[in-house]
C-alpha cells in the first residue's frame, strides 16, 4: 500500500476546478445571450411525421407581437448537433434575427429516423416542419424567413427552400446549388464553399472551385448574367433574384466557424430580410469565439474534475485498498518506446482498411440496424477493438520473452493484483468498477445539469459531451463493452509496455508520461492526416475520396478522434499512477469516449 495523501490540496483543486467549470459554462451562455439582449430557450415541437425535433431558439429581447422580427432557421452537418450551428445563430440574433438552430432527425436530442423507405420518411430531417414551426411564432414576421445550413444540413434547407417559395433567403455552406435551381428559385440565394473542401468533387462536380465553378451548367442556370464572378452579388433581393457565391481558404469543417463565411452570412439575410437597423452590427464584430473556447475550457475542466475527485475517494477507507504502488521493476528504453509506438502506429494506420471493410458489410451482407445503428460510431469501434486484438497477440508474444528473459510478470505490466500469477483482486478490482462509475457519473451528471440549466454542451469545433436522451443512453450501454475490451489493450500498451521510466515526484511524471502516451495515440494520426491534406493544400488533389465521400468522411472524422485522445489519455496515466493498475483509467475512459461518441454521432442511414 501507499500512504494517504494530504487531501488539502487536492479539496483546493477540486473547488477550483469546478469554479472554472462553472464559470466558463456562465461565459458561454452569456456569450449566446449577448450578455442579456437575447433570451435562448429550448424548444421541441413534433415533425410531421410524429418524430420530436429539439431546437434552440434564439430570441432578441425586443421580439414580440407587436414588433416582430424576421426569423431564420440553422440545420448543421450530417455528424453534428445544433451547438455547431450557434456561431452563426447568435451572430445574427444579436442582429435582430429570431433564429431557430435544430437538432436534425437522428443527432443531439431530437428523436430517432424512421425507415429511408417509409412513405413518411422525411428527407430534410425536421428541416420542413422547422420552418411551419417559425412561421407560427407571433413574434416573427412569416412573410421575412431565411434558412442556412452547412454541408448536409445546406442540402437540407436548399431542399425545402427549392420547393418552398416562402423561404425568402437561403444560405448554403460547404454544399453546392443543383441544376434544380433557377435564376429565382431558391430565393435570395449565398453559396459558401472552402477553397480545400474535402466533398467539392461531390458537392459540385468541379475539381477547382475559384475557376471552374462560375463556369459550370449549375451556375448559368442560377445566375442572370453570363460571366458572373466570385465575390459578386447578382440579381435583385426584392424580386429573390439575389444571387452570390463566396469561396473562403478554408476546408469543409473550418466553414462552420469561418469568419468570413459568418460575416458574409449575417449581411446577406440582412439584404434580404431587413432586420431592424438599430439593431445592426458591423459583421466583422464577432463574440462567437468567445463562447466556442468557453466551451473547450469547459470540456477540460469538468474532465478534470476526475482527478482531484480520484485521489479524494481514493483516500477514503472504502477505495483505499485500490492504491498499490506504481511497479518500478521494468521501464521501457527510448529506444523500445519508440519502436513499439511505430509498430502501434501501423496499427492505427489500418484505420480505414478496416472501416472500408466494414462499410462493404454494412452495405452487402448486414444492414445498419437497430442495435447498432450509428455508421460512423460503427467504424470507430470495430477499428479500436481490431487493433486492440491485433495489439494483444503482439504484446503477448513480446510479453512471453520478456517474462523468460527478464523475470517479467503482469503485475509489472499493471495488469495483475497479484504478482507471480494473474489475478484480478477479488474485492480490489469490483470497488475499482465502482469507482470509475461513480466518477463517471459525477462527470456526466456536472455536464446534465449545466446544460439544463445554461443550454451549452461541452464542445469546440466538434460536438464532444452534451445529455444522452433515454435511446442514446441505450446506445451508450451497447457500445460500452466495445471500448473497455479496446482499451484494455491500449492501457496494458501506454502503462505496461512503453512506460518509461518516472520524471521525479508525481506531478513531473503525470506530466512526462502524460506527454509521451499522448504522442504515441495522436502522432500516427496526425500522419495519416498529412496525407489527405498536404496534397490537398499543395496541389488542390484529394486522395482519399471513396465511394460516396465515405473515406473523406472518416479521414475528417479522425480529427474529432484525436481532441478526444488527447483529453482522455492524461487520465488513464493519472489513475495508473494513483493505483499501479490500469483498470480504473480504462473503464473510466471507456465510460468517457462512449458517451462522447453516443451523445454526439448520428443515428442514420449511411450518409446521404
Amino acid at each position: 500500500m501507499v500512504p494517504k495523501d494530504r487531501l488539502a490540496p487536492s479539496l483546493i483543486a477540486l473547488i477550483v476546478l469546478l469554479c472554472l467549470l462553472i464559470g466558463s459554462v456562465y461565459l458561454a451562455d452569456q456569450v449566446q445571450q449577448d450578455f442579456g439582449q437575447v433570451e435562448v430557450t429550448n424548444v421541441c415541437y413534433p415533425n410531421y411525421n410524429g418524430i420530436p425535433v429539439r431546437a434552440k431558439l434564439f430570441r432578441p429581447k425586443i421580439a414580440s407581437p407587436e414588433n416582430q422580427l424576421p426569423g431564420a432557421i440553422y440545420i448543421h452537418g450530417y455528424q453534428n448537433n445544433r451547438e455547431t450551428g450557434d456561431a452563426y445563430c447568435l451572430e445574427l440574433a444579436r442582429r435582430g434575427f429570431v433564429v431557430l438552430n435544430i437538432d436534425a432527425i437522428g443527432r443531439g436530442n431530437s428523436g430517432m429516423p424512421n425507415d429511408p423507405s417509409a412513405p413518411d420518411f422525411d428527407p430534410t430531417y425536421g428541416g420542413k416542419s422547422s420552418l411551419q414551426y417559425i412561421k407560427a411564432l407571433p413574434f416573427v414576421r412569416p412573410d421575412a424567413i431565411g434558412m442556412m445550413g452547412h454541408s448536409m444540413g445546406a442540402e437540407m434547407a436548399y431542399k425545402t427552400a427549392l420547393e418552398d417559395n416562402s423561404v425568402a433567403a437561403l444560405v448554403i455552406t460547404g454544399y453546392g446549388y443543383t441544376k434544380d435551381a433557377t435564376t429565382d428559385r431558391p430565393r435570395n440565394m449565398l453559396m459558401i464553399i472552402g477553397k480545400y473542401d474535402e466533398y467539392r468533387p461531390r458537392m459540385t462536380g468541379v475539381r477547382d472551385i475559384e475557376t471552374q465553378w462560375m463556369k459550370s451548367e449549375q451556375t448559368r442556370k442560377v445566375f442572370p448574367v453570363p460571366d458572373p464572378e466570385l465575390n459578386h452579388t447578382y440579381g435583385d433581393f426584392q424580386n429573390g433574384t439575389a444571387r452570390r457565391v463566396v469561396v473562403p481558404h478554408a476546408i469543409h469543417i473550418q466553414v462552420s466557424h469561418n469568419k468570413l463565411a459568418i460575416a458574409e452570412t449575417v449581411s446577406w439575410m440582412k439584404q434580404a430580410l431587413n432586420p431592424p437597423q438599430e439593431m445592426w452590427i458591423d459583421p466583422n464584430d464577432q463574440i462567437w469565439p468567445i463562447k466556442e473556447w468557453a466551451t473547450l475550457a469547459a470540456l477540460i475542466f469538468g474532465l478534470a474534475i476526475s482527478l482531484p475527485l480520484g485521489l479524494l475517494l481514493l483516500n477514503l477507507d472504502a477505495f483505499y485498498a485500490i492504491r498499490t504502488p506504481i511497479p518500478t521493476t521494468y521501464a521501457a528504453t527510448p529506444r523500445f518506446y519508440f519502436k513499439a509506438a511505430s509498430i502501434n502506429g501501423i496499427l492505427m494506420w489500418l484505420y480505414l482498411p478496416l472501416i472500408f471493410a466494414l462499410f462493404g458489410l454494412h452495405i452487402y451482407v448486414v444492414r445498419i440496424d437497430k442495435i447498432f445503428p450509428m455508421m460512423l460510431l460503427n467504424g470507430i469501434a470495430w477499428w479500436f477493438v481490431w487493433i486492440n486484438v491485433i495489439g494483444f497477440f503482439l504484446f503477448r508474444r513480446w510479453f512471453k520473452r520478456q517474462a523468460r528473459m527478464n523475470n517479467l510478470d503482469l503485475a509489472d505490466m499493471g495488469v495483475s493484483f497479484t504478482r507471480n500469477r494473474f489475478s484480478l483482486g477479488g474485492s480490489a478490482f469490483g470497488k475499482t468498477v465502482i469507482l470509475a462509475v461513480l466518477l463517471f457519473a459525477v462527470v456526466y451528471g456536472l455536464e446534465h445539469v449545466l446544460e439544463a440549466i445554461f443550454i451549452v454542451d461541452w464542445r469546440f469545433i466538434f460536438p464532444f459531451a452534451s445529455d444522452l436522451t433515454w435511446n442514446r443512453f441505450i446506445l451508450f450501454l451497447v457500445y460500452l463493452p466495445f471500448f473497455v475490451l479496446g482499451f484494455l489493450q491500449t492501457g496494458v500498451f501506454l502503462h505496461g509496455q512503453i512506460r518509461l521510466k518516472q520524471a521525479g515526484g508525481r506531478i513531473k511524471t503525470f506530466i512526462w508520461w502524460s506527454f509521451t502516451n499522448t504522442m504515441a495515440m495522436i502522432v500516427p494520426l496526425i500522419l495519416f492526416l498529412c496525407i489527405q491534406y498536404v496534397p490537398l493544400f499543395t496541389t488542390g488533389a484529394i486522395p482519399l475520396v471513396g465511394p460516396g465521400g465515405m473515406l473523406t468522411n472518416f479521414t475528417m472524422t479522425l480529427f474529432h478522434i484525436i481532441g478526444v485522445l488527447i483529453l482522455i489519455t492524461p487520465i488513464s496515466t493519472w489513475f495508473f499512477q494513483l493505483t499501479g493498475r490500469i483498470y480504473l483509467g480504462v473503464f473510466l475512459n471507456a465510460m468517457i469516449v462512449t458517451w462522447m461518441l453516443v451523445s454526439s454521432q448520428v443515428v442514420a442511414p449511411i450518409p446521404v
